[in-house]
């Protein structure tokens, strides 16, 4: 086998689940993170099947449901003018498959990998704080990074086979803004309110979910743009009382935690340069509606760790680098790209009053009731926004993409 490390920019959730899949085939890298500590921010908190499937390879799924609320039972969606629900799917039929929807906090699941890498990938993972990239660059035989260290900004370079920046995005294409809260709210269970629950309405959009034991539930809906910090808090009761059952006034919920962030679609043109190669929100990112933006990060991650495997062990050659930048942006352009935007506009700019006749999804989903196996087979499906690099080993990166 090869000699291999990696330089691993971000200590998010996808540069510690690239460390963490790589030391697995004893694999070094150095997680190089910015910060002074791990980003917990509230962000996702619900991961499809594709992304459950990479957290078993990588050996946290089980302190991930560990920690999880016990099921997940449905997710719907919902008119705001009135409460009703406009159709759902019932995952009840595979609510004991090894491989069924992840529920929990992202930040939490930062914390039981970032455990996993020091427990685990004692002697192969290496993560730096306060160690902020400032410039990267490549040469024949290595790659390096540049990094700021310390208040006196200390300068240093880190060299390795590859730098894989895993290290988010910053920038804007919807005019909205949203507000992510956990909140405590009787009401939900009170009304009969379970799992996860879209709401369709041009003012009042988003998503309300269980998320946690002790009756915790993540709040999150857009706002219109351009408003001030202050602004859209003041504007958070008035969103409140109409999309909560029961129309709350403040005081009859508890709310913990706030994060407020653009939404965004888009994507780089290149997610690799020689040595240098993009994964995740560094690459690509997409609106949260739908939840495909952790899930296609865990989906690149995995995709990447099977090139540099199959690189590692001598089963492939470089090529298998071009193949996963070339494969993942497409898929990313192709099906995440379109589904995230079509996901927003559903529950943003559909006419609440006709949208289950006229939308197409609402049509399958209205297919699957009543038919466990029809509905256990459409859950558990291998889908388009997946894919396997092992079976492209030796295979050359300007062939069809499949």
């Amino acid at each position: 086998m090869a000699q291999l490390e990696v330089l691993i920019v971000g200590a998010g959730p996808s540069g510690l689940l690239l460390a963490l899949l790589l030391s697995q085939q004893n694999i070094p890298s150095v997680v190089l993170e910015a910060y002074t500590y791990l980003d917990t921010r509230l962000r996702a908190t619900q991961y499809g099947v594709p992304a459950t499937r990479v957290f078993r390879r990588a050996g946290i799924l089980d302190d991930i449901r560990a920690a999880s609320i016990a099921t997940f039972p449905t997710i719907c969606w919902r008119r705001v003018s009135d409460g009703q629900k406009l159709t759902s799917i019932d995952m009840s039929c595979i609510k004991d498959h090894p491989d069924r929807m992840t529920i929990l906090q992202l930040g939490e699941i930062i914390e039981i990998m970032y455990r996993h890498c020091i427990e685990k990938g004692k002697g192969l993972i290496e993560v730096k704080f306060d160690h902020r990239v400032v410039e990267v660059g490549q040469d024949d035989g290595k790659a390096w990074a540049d990094i700021e260290t310390g208040e006196g900004k200390e300068k240093t370079r880190f060299k390795a086979d590859y730098v894989v920046g895993c290290d988010g995005a910053t920038s804007a294409t919807f005019d909205y803004q949203f507000i992510v809260q956990n909140v405590f709210y009787e009401g939900f269970e009170k009304h009969g309110w379970d799992g996860g629950n879209y709401m369709v309405d041009p003012d009042h959009w988003g998503l309300v979910a269980k998320r946690s034991k002790g009756g915790l539930w993540r709040v999150t809906y857009g706002d219109v743009g351009g408003l001030t910090e202050e602004k859209y808090l003041e504007r958070r009761a008035w969103h409140f009382e109409k999309i909560f059952p029961g129309h709350p006034k403040p005081g009859e919920y508890r709310i913990e935690q706030t994060n407020m962030y653009k939404i965004h679609n888009r994507c780089v043109e290149k997610m690799r340069v020689g040595r240098i190669l993009l994964a995740a929100d560094a690459a690509h990112v997409c609106n949260p509606m739908g939840g495909y933006g952790c899930m296609t990060a865990a989906l690149d991650v995995g995709g990447l760790a099977d090139c540099l495997i199959g690189l590692y062990r001598g089963e492939t050659g470089e090529e298998i680098l071009d193949r996963y930048a070339e494969v993942r942006r497409d898929i990313f352009l192709r099906n995440i790209d379109k589904r995230s935007v079509k996901n927003l506009e559903r529950v943003a700019k559909s006419d609440p009053m006709t949208v289950v006749e006229t939308d197409k999804f609402f049509g399958i989903l209205k297919e699957l009731e009543g038919d466990d196996e029809a509905r256990k087979k459409f859950l558990l499906k291998v889908t388009s926004i997946e894919h396997d690099f092992t079976k492209d080993y030796k295979i050359k990166a300007s062939d069809t993409l499949s």
